[in-house]
């Protein structure tokens, strides 16, 4: 299937995202995408921590809002360096709010180019591993499986390989919500 990333973020750009007011944590999420021939988004797996019942999961970079933080885009960009080291992010534009599962919040995922793939310098304390996920890869429909998560069931998720060892990664939930609403856009 043929992308166009292109015009999902003219899309973005010009889209005035509802912001969802709900009760919780109020968050923010980094979709980076590459703006090479073949676009890349950026991944990570969550490092384990007692308590975090998304330990080890599929994440994008993002965290909580921050009284420092100006705007949730703010937010997103400084979760993003601090998770991954990247800077030099370009702003396209904030996707609808999501309110998440499980009485967490809102989160704000916005989008974010840069022209090809920095070195990662990684905060191993939230981040286990990160990886550029080609999103032709993600556009494949093979790549789309059914997990069961405990006492919830069958979840939707992609399965892809993920790191220097080809790991599967399972991305599901919040973070296959957003990227699913991204690669809508880009069809």
């Amino acid at each position: 299937m043929t992308l166009s990333v292109d015009r999902a973020l003219e899309t973005i750009a010009r889209h005035r995202p509802e912001p969802v007011d709900a009760p919780g944590m109020q968050a923010a999420t980094a979709l980076i995408v590459t703006r090479e021939q073949d676009p890349r988004a950026l991944f990570i797996r969550r490092a384990q921590r007692d308590g975090d019942r998304w330990s080890g999961h599929a994440a994008l970079p993002g965290g909580k809002v921050s009284p420092a933080d100006a705007d949730r885009i703010a937010t997103a960009r400084r979760e993003a360096h601090e998770e991954t080291g990247v800077t030099g992010l370009a702003t396209i534009g904030a996707l609808d709010d999501i309110k998440g599962w499980f009485r967490t919040g809102v989160v704000t995922p916005v989008v974010f180019t840069i022209p090809e793939p920095p070195p990662l310098i990684l905060e191993p304390s939230e981040v286990a591993d990160a990886d550029w996920i080609p999103l032709e890869m993600l556009a494949d429909r093979a790549a789309r499986t059914r997990h069961p998560y405990p006492r919830l069931g069958p979840w939707k998720a992609w399965t892809v390989p993920f790191g220097e060892t080809g790991e599967p990664l399972i991305i599901w939930g919040l973070t296959y919500r957003i990227l699913r609403r991204f690669l809508d856009l880009c069809r």
